[in-house]
């Protein structure tokens, strides 16, 4: 019982803390009334953002359920904002999706790859520690260079942001590995495929769960990036035509989608991996 009312009590301190910023900012938003342009406040209070700014999002919709877009002499309406969020939204969440497992796996497999064998250690550990020195948004150019605009470049560039990490955490992790169960493996007449699926991978796995959340930070972060700097929809897009026409308030209209999403993800992911490894020991 007492658990239960202490857990009860953070999520209303929680929700206490969230109700005082949003409270301050709609305080902050009539306090300070400067405008970037005419008719764009710097700090657009809520009544701002779930009006008239959410409405300005039907000007990146591009049509479909019988609804004209602006471009094709539509008039903005609710209903096409909305669609309009849900559809870059669900552009930028298959980008991230799919370039973070590419990079979950590659780097996964690279980092067991520095274990396994002396030759596998030579060829991959080099040029792993090299890409992982790189800094991740100084790459987005080169990627949009590479690959244009298109589906594969955005994800390969998700893969590297992600991948580099899951490098690093799974050499660490499989280093942490105690030799006294891969000792006891072999001599239990395991060979190396049957020792990595059996012993090593669950023995890692517990040790991995912060670089999936850490990661995960880099993938939101390497798919706007990449959004940024050329893409013809999503979140990214969105706040590319927004900043060239100083328009402060659909920025931060999308800042709280990606914070909502992101905060999301974390807490599956958060609880995903405690479920996967329920059966490790709590640390501590």
């Amino acid at each position: 019982m007492t658990a239960r009312r202490t857990a009860a009590r953070d999520r209303w301190v929680t929700l206490g803390v969230f109700m005082a910023l949003a409270a301050a900012w709609q305080a902050l938003s009539l306090v300070f009334t400067a405008e970037a342009q005419p008719g764009e406040p710097m700090v657009p209070g809520w009544q701002v953002l779930f009006s008239r700014t959410l409405l300005s999002m039907s000007d990146y919709f591009q049509g479909g359920f019988g609804i004209r877009p602006i471009s094709e002499g539509g008039v903005r309406s609710y209903p096409a904002a909305v669609l309009s969020l849900l559809g870059n939204s669900a552009d930028t969440l298959l980008r991230l999706a799919v370039g973070w497992l590419a990079g979950a796996l590659a780097g996964t497999l690279l980092g067991l790859a520095v274990s396994w064998s002396a030759w596998s250690r030579r060829l991959v550990e080099l040029p792993a520690q090299f890409l992982r020195t790189l800094p991740l948004l100084a790459m987005v150019p080169l990627f949009q260079l590479w690959f244009g605009s298109y589906f594969i470049g955005k994800v390969a560039f998700v893969a590297y942001g992600v991948g580099v990490l899951f490098f690093a955490g799974v050499v660490n992790a499989v280093g942490n590995v105690p030799q006294i169960h891969i000792d006891n493996a072999r001599t239990l007449g395991a060979g190396q495929w049957r020792l990595y699926g059996s012993v090593v991978l669950p023995a890692i796995l517990p040790e991995l769960r912060a670089t999936m959340l850490l990661s995960l930070g880099a993938a939101w972060a390497a798919v706007l990036g990449a959004e940024y700097l050329g893409a013809q929809s999503g979140l990214g897009y969105i706040i590319v035509f927004a900043q060239q026409f100083a328009f402060l308030d659909r920025m931060f209209l999308v800042a709280l989608l990606i914070v909502v999403y992101t905060s999301l993800s974390f807490w599956a992911f958060d609880r995903l991996s405690a479920w996967a490894t329920r059966w490790a020991p709590a640390a501590g």
